[in-house]
C-alpha cells in the first residue's frame, strides 16, 4: 500500500496520521488481552537465581551489541538470563507486549514511543542504541537510489516514492524534514512501507524510487555496484550525532524495579563499551544475526554505540512529529523517559577505529 503524507489542511488526513499509532495500540492489547502475566509484576527470578528478561528485537547491525553482550557472558556477570525475542519490527506490537507483560524491554525506532505515550499508553525509553554519524567510508543510515537515477538531492524526492521500514516512523520523519530542509515538498513524498530485508528487492525490482535503510541492507546495494547513495537523511533532518534506535519498557515495569534496571543499565554499558572496542566481533555478530553475507559485512561502516538517554534527539523528534501531525502535543520529556537513566555520555569521542566526519 503506497500512502502519501500530506500537509494540507484537510483535518480528516490529520486525524488519520494522529490516531495511526493509537488504533494499532488499541488493536494488539485487545488482541493479547488474554495473555498471562502484567507489567506490574516484579522481575522474574528464574531457579539459578538470575533475573529473567525478554527484549523484543529485530535483527540489524544496530542493536548488535545486545546479541554480542549475551554472547560474552556480559549480562549473566550481572546477573541477567537475556532471552530475545525476533520481533516484526512493528512498534506497536512491542508496545503492547511490553503492556500486557509479555516481554520487558523492546528495541524500537524512537519515534515509537512519543507516539505511544501522547496516544495514552505508558512506555519509556530506558537507554539509547546507537548515535548517527557521517562517515568517509559510509553511513549508518542511507538514502540509496540506483545509479542511473535523476535524484541528485534529497529536494529531488519530491513526487517519488520512497520504501521505509514502518509508517509514521523515523525513517519516514527523517526524509519528510530531509526533504523540506533541501527545499523540496514533503507533502508530495509517496512513502512505502518495506521492510528492511525486502527494501533491496524492491529498488532492484523499481517498484520504488529509493529506500531509506541502515546497515548490513545499505552495504549490499553499495559495495555490489549500479547504486549509491544520497546521503543520510537522519543527520539531514536531525543533525549530527542523533539518536534513533532505543531500547524502552513499560512505565509500570521500570518504576516497580528500578533495581533491576539500574543493574541493567550498568551491564548494558560495558556491552556497549565491548561492542565498540571489538569492532571485528561486531561483525561476526551482525552475519549471525542478520544472516548477511560475510564480505559485504566486512566493508559496511560500522555503529556507534551508545548508553543512556539521547535527550536533545528525544525532545527534537517529538516535536517533528508535532509539524508533521503525528501528534497533536508533544509530551513532555519527563513522560517518556526513565528519569534514573544518564544522559548519553559517548557522544563526544568516537570509539577507536571508526571514522568520522565533523
Amino acid at each position: 500500500m503506497v500512502m502519501h503524507w500530506t500537509q494540507g489542511p484537510d483535518p480528516t488526513h490529520r486525524r488519520s496520521r494522529r490516531t495511526l499509532i493509537a488504533t494499532s495500540l488499541a488493536l494488539g492489547l485487545l488482541a493479547l488481552a488474554g495473555a498471562c502475566g502484567t507489567d506490574g509484576e516484579p522481575a522474574e527470578t528464574t531457579e539459578s537465581g538470575l533475573t529473567r528478561l525478554v527484549i523484543d528485537f529485530s535483527p540489524t547491525a544496530n542493536n548488535a551489541q545486545l546479541s554480542l553482550g549475551i554472547d560474552q557472558g556480559i549480562f549473566e556477570r550481572y546477573g541477567f538470563e537475556i532471552d530475545q525475542v525476533p520481533g516484526s519490527g512493528a512498534s506497536a506490537n512491542s508496545v503492547a507486549l511490553l503492556l500486557n507483560g509479555q516481554i520487558q524491554l523492546a528495541v524500537s525506532e524512537i519515534t515509537a514511543v512519543p507516539a505511544a505515550v501522547a496516544a495514552g499508553f505508558p512506555v519509556e525509553i530506558v537507554t539509547s542504541l546507537v548515535t548517527d554519524y557521517e562517515s568517509p567510508e559510509g553511513d549508518a543510515f542511507s538514502l540509496v537510489v540506483p545509479e542511473h537515477s535523476d535524484i541528485r538531492s534529497f529536494a529531488d524526492l519530491t513526487g517519488r516514492t520512497v520504501a521505509v521500514n514502518g509508517l509514521a516512523s523515523f525513517f519516514d520523519l527523517t526524509v519528510l524534514e530531509a526533504v523540506r530542509r533541501a527545499g523540496g515538498d514533503p507533502s508530495a513524498v509517496r512513502i512505502l512501507a518495506v521492510p528492511f530485508e525486502d527494501q533491496v528487492a524492491a529498488l532492484r525490482q523499481g517498484r520504488v524510487d529509493a529506500i531509506s535503510t541502515l546497515e548490513p541492507f545499505a552495504g549490499q546495494l553499495l559495495t555490489g555496484g549500479g547504486f549509491r547513495s544520497l546521503g543520510n537523511p537522519a543527520t539531514s533532518a536531525l543533525g549530527p550525532r542523533s539518536v534513533p534506535s532505543i531500547l524502552m519498557g513499560s512505565q509500570r515495569f521500570v518504576d516497580r524495579n528500578p533495581d533491576v534496571m539500574r543493574r541493567f543499565l550498568q551491564a548494558w554499558g560495558e556491552a556497549t563499551a565491548y561492542a565498540n572496542d571489538n569492532p571485528e566481533a561486531v561483525r561476526a555478530t551482525i552475519v549471525r544475526t542478520t544472516g548477511a553475507p560475510s564480505e559485504a559485512v566486512a566493508e559496511l561502516p560500522l555503529p556507534w554505540y551508545v548508553s543512556g538517554i539521547d535527550r536533545r534527539s528525544a525532545e527534537l523528534v517529538a516535536r517533528l512529529m508535532v509539524d508533521y501531525d503525528r501528534i497533536d502535543t508533544a509530551p513532555a520529556l519527563d513522560e517518556f523517559t526513565w528519569s534514573e537513566s544518564p544522559d548519553a555520555h559517548d557522544l563526544g569521542t568516537p570509539p577507536r577505529g571508526l571514522r568520522v566526519s565533523e
